[in-house]
């Protein structure tokens, strides 16, 4: 049996262990549950659904437990976000012309594909993406490969959470699609790495 590489000292037991990345802070998984409802999380109501879940910070808690919920609240009572007011708002400045200028700045820029075949593209992309996910998965490290920080323990979080990881197309579809790139070539193995979902939506459309 292969020797596992770093030594580590438990935050919770403080007993000693050993671990294959150099972040790793629990020898076991009920350790960091223990530790997390001791010192990091406390527990609230979801005001959609009253399923009960955990948040993080107490000082102005989250009041949904998924984005489902929170949709699902805006759709019902408006008044409660100010959507209302917001859209009032938005009126009073709207003019056609600005609205025509936004469209082709934003098409211009890349951020919207008039191509019909672009849904197509996207869907076979996404497709591919889910069906070659396992491999991937199996052959992670666990560091996310925009910011260098270890998040495999991350899958056991809700997968719309923030640092869900996800698989993220370093040269983006769009960008592919617009080359000309097949979606089986836009989505190889070299092409993808995981990161935070939080850093996938930041990084949008970029590619360096």
């Amino acid at each position: 049996m292969e020797k596992l590489p770093y030594k580590q000292v438990c935050t919770y037991c403080e007993s000693n262990f050993r671990s294959k990345g150099p972040n790793k802070k629990y020898c076991s998984r009920e350790c960091k549950i223990k530790w997390n409802e001791d010192n990091k999380y406390s527990w609230t109501n979801c005001i959609s659904c009253n399923t009960k879940f955990r948040i993080i910070t107490k000082s102005a808690p989250n009041k949904f437990c998924s984005r489902e919920c929170y949709f699902e609240r805006v759709k019902i009572y408006p008044q409660e976000f100010g959507l209302l007011k917001r859209a009032q708002n938005m009126r009073k400045g709207w003019s056609e012309k600005s609205w025509h200028k936004s469209i082709e700045t934003r098409i211009k820029r890349g951020s919207i594909i008039t191509d019909h075949t672009w849904k197509q593209y996207w869907k076979s992309c996404d497709y591919l993406t889910r069906k070659i996910r396992k491999q991937m998965l199996d052959e992670w490290d666990g560091y996310d490969y925009i910011d260098g920080e270890y998040i495999k323990d991350n899958l056991k979080l809700h997968f719309t959470h923030k640092d869900y990881p996800t698989l993220d197309h370093i040269k983006p579809r769009s960008l592919g699609f617009k080359e000309g790139l097949t979606p089986k070539e836009i989505t190889c193995i070299e092409n993808l790495a995981w990161t935070k979902r939080i850093n996938n939506s930041k990084k949008h459309n970029k590619f360096s």
